[in-house]
């Protein structure tokens, strides 16, 4: 009796299927991930150690950088397993790994780019409180809230059972694949242009030097890198769509999708970093900031401040919305204070302040309106218990 020994191969098990496609979008990937994290960071350290205070959208970037950081551990899945490759040469225990971490990486970009852009609509509840500001933004974040849950959702159920999205051979039935893509994609874009238009026109009203004003606008406008991103991605997904190798023409729309939620972060840290950089680096900000104090001391000793017609401009153009107090420098960031006091200053409606008797919009202190709240409520107390 003869004994055979039958050696099994080992090609699949030691061969590398990372291409240089896979490498170049991992490095991407991680490249913009630790980016995105150095200006959460920095933006933590701001409103926690500078500022003294978190709040709800400082919260929401962080589970933005959370959910981006799981994107880019299932897109190192994907470029480890054959990402970049022309797909008759991966072998089908391979690309069967690939396409299990392709199907989870769909969700978890939509999730982190949601969370940054509601991220950015929280900080406009803070910076523009007047009734049509909150009626846009509200209506924004339902507009997010809807769609976002269709995109998260129908990404981890794209197919019917889950199993059909990796295996086309499973019955059971696919969302169209061109249409799912191509709606969130245009929806994620019409979003972005929505939340960079939204404080333009409330911005162009104050009163400010033209210098300072494009200043101000330019800190808001920067959102408009993750818009073109977008485009980039859109684009990148007509050719995967249009590809009859999809494992290897996958590389630039998986690549821009990590560009994108982590461009998202960083715009929505962006308009928060100024107490640190003003810390860091005092005189970068401080010749505008006297400019603008001298246009205003200019201005008051002109007397056009006390001038029966001297008003701010329309804030929205409204009826009854008021005027913007032309007292407000431009590099005094609108939300998060001035490089001399670390209190917190936000937009606020004054009633009757205007000489005409309307409401006003001025930059107040929040840590001396809250002590001003204490103040009553404890009056009002200590009248109640007499």
């Amino acid at each position: 009796m003869s004994t055979q020994h039958i050696v099994h191969p080992r090609g699949d098990e030691t061969k590398s299927y990372l291409s240089n496609g896979g490498k170049s979008g991992m490095a991407v990937s991680i490249s913009f991930t630790v980016l995105a994290t150095i200006f959460v960071l920095a933006r933590v350290y701001t409103r926690a150690g500078i500022m003294k205070r978190m709040e709800p959208n400082d919260y929401m970037v962080l589970i933005a950088l959370v959910l981006s950081y799981v994107f880019m551990a299932f897109f190192i899945i994907e470029s480890f397993h054959g990402m970049g490759m022309h797909g008759a040469d991966i072998p089908p225990a391979i690309l069967l790994k690939q396409m299990k971490a392709f199907w989870i990486t769909i969700p978890f970009y939509n999730a982190a780019l949601l969370s940054a852009k509601a991220s950015i609509l929280l900080q406009y509840f803070r910076v523009f409180p007047t009734s049509r500001m909150r009626l846009i933004n509200w209506t924004m974040l339902g507009i997010l809230g809807i769609y976002g849950s269709w995109a998260v959702l129908s990404g981890f159920l794209n197919c019917i059972p889950v199993a059909k999205f990796w295996d086309k051979t499973i019955p059971g039935y696919c969302l169209a694949e061109k249409g799912l893509w191509f709606s969130n994609a245009s929806m994620h874009i019409a979003t972005d242009l929505a939340i960079l238009v939204i404080p333009i026109p409330a911005l162009s009203q104050l009163d400010l030097p033209k210098r300072q004003k494009i200043a101000l606008i330019t800190v808001f406008a920067l959102g408009g890198f993750v818009c073109i991103t977008s485009v980039c991605r859109l684009v990148s997904l007509k050719k995967i769509a249009d590809s009859t190798d999809p494992t290897f023409d996958n590389v630039g729309a998986a690549t821009w999708s990590a560009v994108e939620c982590n461009v998202g972060i960083i715009c929505a840290c962006l308009p928060t970093l100024r107490p640190l950089v003003s810390r860091i680096v005092p005189h970068l900000l401080s010749t505008l900031s006297s400019r603008s104090r001298s246009y205003y001391n200019q201005s008051y000793s002109n007397g056009q401040l006390n001038s029966p017609h001297a008003r701010g401009p329309a804030y929205w153009g409204g009826p009854g919305m008021g005027t913007v107090s032309t007292t407000i420098t431009a590099m005094d960031d609108l939300e998060f204070g001035n490089p001399c006091a670390e209190s917190d200053r936000v937009l606020t409606l004054v009633p009757g302040a205007d000489i005409h008797g309307k409401a006003k919009l001025v930059l107040k202190e929040t840590k001396s309106m809250e002590d001003a709240s204490e103040r009553v409520g404890t009056g009002v107390g200590s009248a109640i218990s007499r």
